[in-house]
């Protein structure tokens, strides 16, 4: 599975990329929905986010930085992983992984509510 199915998998939303070899940070930023000095940020913290860097030190994309950048905003909003475990999650596994930590937050979300309805039948 590729990144792109394993986020989308995951309930991200994944955008539909060009065929473009590199795309600048202001593309990133506008397709991932996160400000450039966030990304520039993220590239000091995780070794997945690698743009070339080219004259004048202007950052270029590659389609597995795109996908890295999603899978890293994925991590950090919709499952509130802090940046150390973000980087543990994705030093240890696979997107696959945290595709099965959704699944389990939204299976014990559903656990909760059932235990909830026996405790108000039982009272």
């Amino acid at each position: 599975m590729n990144a792109q199915q394993a986020l989308t998998k995951a309930g991200v939303q994944v955008p539909e990329l060009s065929d473009k070899l590199f795309f600048s940070i202001r593309e990133v930023s506008d397709v991932c929905g996160v400000e450039p000095h966030v990304l520039r940020y993220w590239e000091t913290e995780f070794k997945h986010i690698k743009p070339v860097k080219k004259s004048g030190n202007r950052r270029f994309y590659r389609h597995r930085d795109v996908y890295a950048v999603l899978q890293i905003k994925h991590l950090l909003y919709d499952l509130n992983f802090t940046i150390r475990g973000a980087k543990k999650r994705l030093l240890n596994g696979d997107l696959e992984d945290i595709v099965e930590t959704k699944d389990s937050q939204a299976i014990l979300k559903q656990l909760k509510q059932e235990l909830k309805e026996v405790h108000s039948l039982l009272t």
